[in-house]
């Protein structure tokens, strides 16, 4: 049986542009923003560095995040940058964590250094989560004290039961923390640390999980000082383990900084400068209410650069609820595949250039932009570019326990404006027209054969609206299982077929008769003429059957 979300990458290389939001949020969480400094960014630095380097580098995500205080102008250059991470690495190494000891930087001094330096800055603002249970025995054993929560004033130090595990590193990231692992690479030695950046859903072919890291590695194919990103797999035995340097390496510490208060989305508001080369207003319905969009479009030119093309967002919850809450994601495709400069977005919202979009994602957990509020998303890249109608993506919020499907609420398609190629056509029409796709099932059966059931389904997707449609989905749901099956662009009046195959053994056959549902679009990444009228039901028989 095929799975729908195999299908949606598909759709990123036939270039369905409003596919594409549902592909990147399923694909995983990136956070590309964290800045790589190296441990031989100073030359008092070794390869004991890397507890200080990875605590100073979560430390400046969150600074760049709301809490400011954590990083400071070192050098007096009237900037806060990758220089004063480094100087705050070194503060961190040579005072807080004992780096420069014989003992170097242990999971105690880790711990104890980075819990004493955030509570002095934010105190009883943070707890610092501790994945490994040998915790407690280790502190003891270290001569500083006996564990307790509150043992560094102005901070709770939590030991979570169990140690490190994937699912508690995918959940710490989604909830936008500070994560920073420790390798039991040597015996006898501290452990390596990296600061954690990404994970994806899907598996290799082994069963492992993709993920990356901040490794404070020098990278020798960057000029100057420059860590480097650890593109790796981990995997669960006894406990979690990570490719390192090829061979699987022991992840035998995790630590999570979180602030003990979820920071609010800010409600904020950006005015469009006079110079603006471009600048558009958009409302689009979709099923969970109304949003409104401004784009403006400033063009800033480089005497002997390029030139740079900065498109501004102020994303306004006019009513839209899914659930409780609000706009949780907003992406704008990038099929053209600009260089982006720069981003930014709201605190804590996680935000990637790639996968042929631009977009952000609120932390699992947040309410996202409430009704009434609004958000500011910017983007910067190399032009000239062309302000060009494109369809764009929100979504609502996650508020539990993320999986794979609890991570994908509904992408609605909004209507706005982003860059295009100079002299290229627009990707769609103004907003007024709009398209319209409805399915009508054309056939159903149910066979057996080889002990295995087969239910086989085509319909015809047919677009009665008035403009062009991008490519989407169709879908058949039933108490049997799921199939998907990729519709590609129609224009007006165009149809196209549709194939849905389920197959299930005897002991998975269902009562008679077997109801089924075909639907067309279902996470809405085409903002239609009509919402409602994308399904189709019927029924169908199986042999051997009970009848009801």
């Amino acid at each position: 049986m095929r799975r729908w979300w195999l299908i949606a990458a598909l759709a990123i290389l036939v270039g369905a542009a409003a596919t594409q939001a549902q592909d990147v949020q399923l694909l995983g969480y990136v956070r590309d923003d964290l800045e790589l400094i190296s441990q031989e960014s100073l030359p008092t630095w070794s390869e004991r560095w890397t507890g200080p380097v990875e605590a100073a580098t979560i430390l400046a995500w969150e600074a760049e995040n709301g809490y400011a205080r954590f990083v400071r102008d070192y050098n007096g250059d009237g900037v806060v940058d990758e220089l004063d991470t480094i100087q705050l690495a070194d503060e961190l190494g040579r005072m807080l964590m004992a780096t420069e000891t014989t003992r170097g930087t242990t999971d105690v001094r880790l711990v104890l250094g980075l819990a004493q330096y955030v509570a002095g800055l934010y105190p009883d603002e943070f707890v610092l989560k501790i994945y490994d249970m040998g915790f407690p025995g280790e502190l003891l054993a270290s001569g500083l004290g006996a564990y307790s929560p509150t043992m560094v004033p102005g901070i709770i130090l939590e030991v979570k039961p169990g140690d490190p595990n994937i699912a508690a590193y995918e959940l710490e990231m989604d909830e936008a923390e500070g994560v920073i692992v420790g390798l039991h690479v040597r015996e006898g030695e501290n452990n390596q640390y990296l600061a954690g950046r990404s994970y994806l859903y899907a598996l290799t072919s082994e069963g492992y999980t993709p993920v990356d890291f901040a490794w404070s590695q020098e990278d020798p194919w960057q000029s100057g000082a420059q860590g480097q990103v650890l593109q790796t797999v981990a995997r669960m035995s006894d406990r979690m383990y990570v490719e390192y340097k090829g061979q699987w390496t022991e992840v035998e510490f995790m630590l999570a900084l979180s602030p003990l208060r979820e920071p609010p989305t800010p409600n904020e508001t950006t005015l469009c400068p006079p110079n603006a080369i471009a600048y558009d207003v958009t409302e689009s319905s979709t099923p969970y209410g109304r949003v409104k969009i401004e784009e403006c479009v400033t063009r800033e030119m480089i005497v002997g650069g390029p030139v740079l093309d900065t498109y501004t967002y102020t994303v306004t919850n006019i009513n839209y609820l899914y659930g409780t809450c609000g706009i949780c994601l907003f992406y704008i495709p990038n099929l053209a595949g600009f260089s982006t400069m720069n981003m930014t977005g709201p605190a804590f919202w996680m935000q990637h250039a790639g996968w042929g979009a631009w977009w952000w994602r609120a932390p699992v957990g947040s309410c996202g932009i409430q009704p009434g509020n609004s958000s500011v998303f910017s983007f910067t890249v190399i032009g000239p570019t062309a302000d060009t109608w494109v369809t764009g993506g929100v979504a609502g919020c996650v508020p539990s326990v993320p999986t794979v499907a609890a991570v994908a609420p509904p992408i609605s398609a909004v209507r706005t404006t982003g860059p295009g190629k100079p002299g290229e056509p627009d990707d769609g029409d103004e907003p007024g027209e709009c398209p319209d796709l409805v399915i009508e099932i054309k056939s159903a059966s149910c066979t057996y054969e080889g002990r295995e059931f087969e239910v086989r389904v085509t319909a015809t997707v047919t677009n009665i609206g008035d403009a062009p449609s991008a490519s989407t989905f169709a879908r058949l749901a039933s108490t049997s299982g799921y199939d998907s099956d990729l519709i590609g662009a129609l224009d007006p009046g165009e149809t196209e077929d549709a194939t849905f195959i389920l197959n299930f053994t005897a002991n998975q056959l269902p009562d008679c008769p077997l109801e089924i549902t075909v639907e067309v679009d279902p996470y809405h990444t085409v903002e239609e003429c009509d919402e409602t009228n994308n399904e189709d039901e019927d029924s169908v028989y199986c042999p051997n059957c009970k009848v009801i």
